[in-house]
């Protein structure tokens, strides 16, 4: 069971969540449970807003996981619809490098670089669409007509595939080929791309950023249970750690998915998920590549999509995501494979060489080599626990939270990975919490006259 949806959740709810606050000495009146700086914007933004906010972040109870792996492949695509203080979160950690011709996309024919002079003319020869093409720059002249073009696409597959893999790239459910325009939020890949080096220094500055927001951050606190103040509202949480006993709150935001929230605390997990798990069916996972220098790894750019077939399904080594690493001639080599077999060492190793094999084919000169295999090789899931960057089946059921004062943000919310998405969804729960103060003000101020 998730989330109530925000539709759902009246002015009505807002006013009365603060009626039993005459009788509880609240510690704060929302608490954000974040992992991987997911809460810290919106921490931020209540903060602003003067709403007392503490964040219990809980990465470390997720297993240790190297900066890369928490990165991820995806990168970021800057937008005027980023506002400033979301571009300062985006920008808090490491510092991003742009890719001079944008996202790249390399093809057994050659390279697609979606910011190039040639981006054009490549794309027609390709035989892509033009309200396919106005689509991925984000024109606004063919927006009111973005769901009958995602729909003629879904039937012209080789016309509109670069629509169908805007979709289906960084998005948290896994569609066909040929369908995924019909679902999901397509990446305008003709903005300007920028990807970072992440490092262990670059996560924790972004989290000094929220601390030089003046925002309480718990990262050494372990969630031992839940109270309740009856079966609509959620009353506190007991902690041990750097905050001991029962943390008191009004409204609570929940960032993790089912499958992290069962391994941080079971007994947690089942109130906000009864019926247990959301088992992911695909999962990212990284290999370290070696390569020798030579003329064709120094032309390569700091990110690329490689596609050995665009028809075959875009999983396993059929697309692979690279990108530069810290290392000279070192590379991230991104899959996306079934979750069931992210442990299964002969399989991690078979894929391995397939990679290898298909770069080497690219690259013949270059000598392609398998550096590390993905963590998981290498750990157990007690160590390293659920799929940072998991990837649902077509259709699942969110269904409703039986709380009125629970948001849910995460994976299992998102329409995808990118920063633009995860910013609009906060930015519903921000402006309900918001609107919830207000009231809150309101009514406190009425009763002060009075």
């Amino acid at each position: 069971m998730l989330l109530r949806s925000r539709q759902e959740r009246t002015v009505f709810d807002f006013e009365h969540e603060e009626f039993f606050n005459p009788c509880m000495d609240l510690r704060t009146s929302v608490l954000i449970i974040s992992a991987y700086g997911r809460g810290n914007w919106l921490a931020a933004e209540l903060h602003r807003e003067n709403i007392p906010v503490v964040v219990i972040d809980v990465t470390s109870k997720l297993g240790s996981w190297p900066p890369e792996d928490i990165e991820g492949p995806f990168g970021f695509f800057s937008s005027e619809n980023i506002t400033s203080s979301q571009s300062e979160r985006v920008f808090s950690g490491d510092s991003y490098e742009s890719v001079d011709d944008g996202f790249t996309v390399w093809l057994s024919d050659g390279p697609v670089e979606f910011k190039s002079p040639v981006t054009e003319y490549r794309l027609k020869v390709l035989g892509q669409n033009v309200e396919v093409c106005d689509l991925l720059r984000g024109s606004k002249a063919v927006d009111k007509n973005k769901y009958a073009i995602a729909k003629w696409a879904s039937d012209n597959f080789f016309h509109s595939w670069v629509l169908q893999l805007a979709h289906q790239f960084a998005a948290t459910t896994f569609v066909s080929n040929a369908k995924a325009s019909l679902q999901g939020k397509a990446l305008h890949l003709m903005n300007p791309f920028f990807v970072r080096k992440a490092t262990r220094a670059g996560q924790q500055k972004a989290m000094d950023w929220l601390l030089d927001k003046k925002v309480e951050l718990l990262q050494k606190t372990e969630i031992l249970d839940i109270s309740f103040h009856n079966k609509k509202y959620i009353s506190g949480l007991e902690l041990q750690g750097e905050r001991a006993g029962v943390l008191h709150f009004q409204q609570l935001v929940w960032t993790l998915s089912s499958e992290e929230s069962y391994f941080v605390n079971p007994k947690v997990a089942k109130h906000f998920f009864p019926k247990g798990i959301l088992e992911p069916e695909w999962c990212w996972v990284r290999y370290r590549m070696k390569f020798s220098s030579c003329q064709e790894i120094e032309s390569l750019p700091l990110h690329l999509i490689v596609i050995d077939e665009v028809g075959a399904p875009w999983s396993h080594q059929n697309l692979i995501v690279l990108q530069r690493t810290a290392l000279e001639n070192h590379f991230d080599a991104w899959i996306r494979i079934p979750n069931v077999q992210r442990f299964n060492k002969e399989y991690l190793r078979i894929r391995g060489e397939k990679i290898v094999a298909i770069m080497g084919q690219r690259l013949p000169v270059s000598l392609p080599e398998i550096q590390s295999f993905p963590q998981e090789f290498y750990y157990a899931y007690s160590q390293i626990g659920p799929a940072i960057f998991p990837v649902y089946q077509e259709k699942f059921s969110r269904g409703k939270s039986q709380f009125n004062n629970l948001f849910q943000d995460g994976p299992e919310v998102w329409m995808n990975y990118l920063w633009g998405h995860q910013f609009e969804c906060q930015q519903v729960t921000r402006d309900s919490l918001v609107k919830w103060w207000e009231l809150i003000q309101m009514r406190k101020e009425r009763e002060s006259r009075d």
